[in-house]
């Protein structure tokens, strides 16, 4: 009767084993747990297979997608496509469950509407804590803004696109959905009565600039502007010009090993609009890898001394900057291939290995 997602990468797995330990005892053949990886890395999804397979009622899906931007939308509607049950909730998987969640929360299914959950929000120290969920000290609980925790009807969820895959990264993919139910007309309550989940605190490791793993500092933002958009529009179906829930295939991801193109350029202005071009226009079939390096020229006194007597010189782009792009590139035209992605801050050096020409 009931599905409920929990997506995860990384997460510190003693957190794990608290989220599933405490919603578990509570399944059975009306309520499933499907947690799905998207690209932790692969010694981590191994660690996180044996634990989920002591728990009968929880099923693990595990995708390849390592060195890509993080994208829970995507791994939301994956379980979506395969749900069979007439309803659907998203979870985070750093929540305690209360012990009688399951039944209360199918009390709150209805056919037609939706209901998302307040949530009690844990100090560092109190969730370190193992005790009964009613001892926990919460220091505040959540507000109607916070929208994460949501019942849906999965039918209703399924004729409004799913979750937008546009958003990559964090924030503003749960309002969304919210605010396209509220287009379509679909009553939302806010479950207030019972703290019925308690967030465990946990470092925002995935935020850091110092790992070279794909990092956009500006997308969250960005997620905000296009949910603003979203709003002002009155959208209702998301994902109109790509598939969506499409379950990423291991075969082509090992491909990526073996590319039968490369691209290496400077990060020019000229050099990376016609690669983008390209790239956009199907030119390339197969596996492509691509290194961009930052102008030898781009900072030297000639150079400076050309730019002040007004002459020519290539127009040189911040690495930053063609590290945004290129990210902004994939998620436009591209977020359904299999990739990887390294930027080396130090060095200064993107490279990227990607399957034109694929959705999978």
């Amino acid at each position: 009767m009931l599905t409920i997602v929990i997506p995860n990468r990384n997460r510190n797995l003693d957190t794990v084993k608290k989220t599933l330990g405490s919603i578990a005892p509570q399944l059975d053949d009306q309520v499933e747990v499907v947690v799905i990886d998207y690209g932790s890395e692969r010694n981590y999804q191994l660690q996180l297979k044996e634990m989920i397979s002591k728990w009968k009622h929880i099923q693990l899906i595990s995708c390849p997608t390592q060195e890509q931007l993080w994208q829970k939308t995507r791994a939301i509607n994956i379980v979506l496509k395969k749900c069979k049950t007439p309803f659907f909730m998203v979870a985070d998987m750093d929540m305690l469950f209360h012990p009688a969640f399951a039944l209360k929360v199918l009390a709150q299914a209805k056919e037609g509407e939706a209901t998302y959950f307040q949530v009690g929000v844990l100090t560092e120290k109190e969730s370190l804590l193992d005790k009964p969920y009613a001892d926990y000290d919460i220091k505040f609980l959540t507000d109607k803004k916070a929208t994460g925790m949501t019942l849906l009807p999965s039918d209703l969820l399924t004729k409004i696109g799913g979750f937008d895959e546009f958003y990559h990264g964090w924030g503003s993919e749960d309002t969304d959905v919210h605010v396209r139910l509220h287009n379509k007309g679909i009553p939302i309550h806010f479950y207030e009565e019972e703290t019925l989940l308690l967030h465990q605190w946990h470092p925002k490791f995935y935020r850091s600039k110092e790992s070279t793993a794909p990092f956009h500092d500006s997308l969250e933002r960005i997620n905000q502007g296009y949910l603003t958009l979203s709003r002002k529009h009155k959208r209702i179906r998301a994902n109109r010009k790509h598939a969506w829930g499409v379950l990423p295939n291991a075969f082509k991801y090992q491909a990526l090993e073996t590319p039968s193109a490369s691209v290496d350029c400077y990060s020019t202005k000229e050099a990376l609009t016609a690669l983008y071009f390209q790239m956009a226009e199907g030119l390339f079939s197969g596996v492509l890898q691509i290194q961009i390096k930052e102008h030898p020229e781009a900072h030297t006194p000639k150079t400076k001394l050309k730019l002040a007597l007004g002459k020519k010189t290539p127009l040189f782009i911040d690495m930053e900057v063609t590290n945004r792009n290129l990210l902004e590139h994939i998620i436009a035209e591209h977020r359904l291939a299999p990739y990887r992605y390294r930027y080396d801050r130090q060095q200064k050096v993107i490279e990227l290995s990607i399957h034109l020409g694929t959705s999978v």
